[in-house]
């Protein structure tokens, strides 16, 4: 009986490990020629990609409202940069600390908006993990997801480039840039 219980705990350890071996791969060839061969994931990158250490220092100096509105500040600077644009800041597990289509809300009177306690209640947007730019820059190596949907909330198709902020395994989150079209 203890036989059967070690097989299987070594059979459950070895697809844990090959799950992550798989996820731990570079990006897909279709990333890296998208982000070149197309005008608008080529344009969001070309934005976002020498935002990133700033961005990655404020989020992990955030403690506290005032260095919530330091890091709100870049971000909306960053997202103005393009027409019809959005940046969202998110922790690695897809809880959204800053979304730039929500309004700023520092004395946290709307349900939801844009400040620190916001970010702690969970009540600025909805999780993003399942999107799958934000996943993709969280599972590979390259850090990088790319994705174009229709908004339903929008009506509109709009374009995301998401790139993971920090190393693989070990990040303070992604950031996720978009475009309306």
């Amino acid at each position: 009986m203890k036989l059967a219980k070690i097989h299987s705990a070594i059979l459950i350890a070895a697809s844990l490990t090959s799950v992550n071996v798989i996820a731990a791969v570079e990006c897909a060839p279709q990333v890296q020629t998208l982000l070149t061969s197309n005008a608008t994931y080529a344009q969001l990158n070309t934005i976002l990609q020498p935002e990133l250490a700033q961005l990655k220092t404020k989020l992990d100096a955030v403690k506290n409202q005032a260095t919530y509105v330091t890091l709100l500040n870049a971000v909306r600077t960053i997202a103005t940069s393009i027409a019809n644009g959005r940046l969202v800041v998110t922790l690695p597990d897809g809880t959204v600390f800053v979304d730039t289509s929500q309004v700023d809300d520092p004395t946290n009177t709307q349900p939801k908006g844009n400040s620190y306690l916001h970010f702690r209640n969970k009540t600025i947007n909805e999780n993003l993990n399942t999107r799958i730019s934000n996943l993709d820059s969280q599972l590979h190596v390259c850090g990088i997801g790319v994705e174009t949907r229709f908004s339903t909330t929008d009506l509109v198709k709009e374009s995301f480039v998401a790139i993971r902020l920090g190393a693989y395994l070990n990040s303070s989150g992604t950031a996720r840039i978009s475009e309306k079209q």
